[in-house]
């Protein structure tokens, strides 16, 4: 009943946004969160409600308990909870007042919800076989005039606090901050098929990467030209080559709106949030997390986020324009 009266008193657009804060302290205790219409979930969870209850019933072989003792939440709300600390970067102590929890209990819940997250991988972030490879080169060829490609290669680093340690320095990055440096592949819809996050800022993306396939994957000039992966043409010379790059870019430049479109939706990852407050292990498995909520998103066609932030220049290594 409550949660009805409250629903119905947000029909004014432009006082919804606090409403719905109001709203959501009132209604996260007593599990009435997927009463909100889609817009409200997506807002704060990132994911309308049919995708939230798909993701419920995937975790919860793993997330449920057999009772509710020792202060157990339902994978309802362990779900949403984790949700709501990726999509929006707030404090655990944030989410738990909403929650009416504590933030221990917070802490808690988000690493089991990660990790089982995590075990979701293998079913999301596939690489393309057979005709669905076949299909991929075919859209990228019809999307930026490159033949055979199969895959867009590309880093970035995400930024974290220093590390305790003897390994503190090698998390440094080239731009001068501590950073975890992610490796994704992606195809011609910005889906990840491929992912490392493992690796310490400092390290190049050429080391990181260590892969072949039967088609071409296009980097920027901080890889290796190898057989099954091309480069763009430094100082570019003639008309050929400048057709030649043209394409190249323009095809890439999906990889690096990959980053931006999963950093903007997640923006527990989005340096203008600050830096990680958590140990390079456990940033992993947010990165990881995300990585598959971030496709889960891209295969349901959802819209993209407003104000998606643009991975920097100095990213691409390679410095060529249109």
């Amino acid at each position: 009943m409550a949660a009805a009266l409250l629903v119905g008193i947000f029909d004014n657009e432009d006082e919804h946004i606090n409403r719905n804060v109001m709203a959501e302290r009132l209604l996260r205790p007593h599990n009435d969160v997927l009463n909100f219409p889609d817009r409200v979930l997506i807002s704060f969870y990132r994911l309308p409600r049919h995708l939230i209850l798909n993701l419920v019933k995937e975790l919860r072989p793993v997330l449920e308990r057999p009772s509710r003792r020792h202060g157990a939440l339902a994978v309802l709300v362990q779900v949403t909870n984790a949700l709501r600390f990726f999509a929006k970067g707030d404090f655990q102590t944030e989410v738990a007042s909403l929650s009416s929890v504590s933030q221990l209990c917070i802490s808690r819940n988000l690493m089991e919800v990660t990790k089982a997250i995590c075990n979701l991988a293998p079913n999301y972030i596939q690489f393309p076989l057979g005709e669905e490879l076949l299909r991929i080169k075919e859209e990228f060829l019809q999307q930026s005039g490159m033949p055979g490609v199969i895959g867009l290669i590309d880093g970035s680093l995400f930024p974290i606090k220093a590390p305790n340690g003897p390994s503190e320095p090698a998390y440094v990055c080239r731009k001068g901050y501590h950073a975890i440096n992610v490796q994704a592949i992606g195809d011609q819809n910005m889906v990840i098929r491929h992912l490392l996050a493992k690796w310490p800022g400092s390290i190049h993306d050429s080391f990181i990467f260590n892969t072949r396939a039967s088609g071409w994957l296009l980097g920027d000039s901080g890889y290796p030209l190898k057989p099954y992966l091309i480069t763009p043409i430094m100082n570019e010379q003639t008309e050929a080559e400048r057709k030649y790059n043209v394409p190249h870019k323009r095809c890439r430049s999906r990889q690096e709106r990959l980053y931006g479109i999963w950093k903007g939706r997640w923006r527990y990852h989005d340096k203008s949030g600050g830096y990680l407050q958590y140990s390079p292990k456990r940033v992993v498995m947010f990165v990881k997390a995300t990585a598959v909520l971030h496709n889960i998103c891209r295969m349901a066609n959802l819209p993209d986020t407003k104000n998606i932030p643009v991975e920097d220049e100095e990213e691409g290594h390679d410095g060529i324009g249109l």
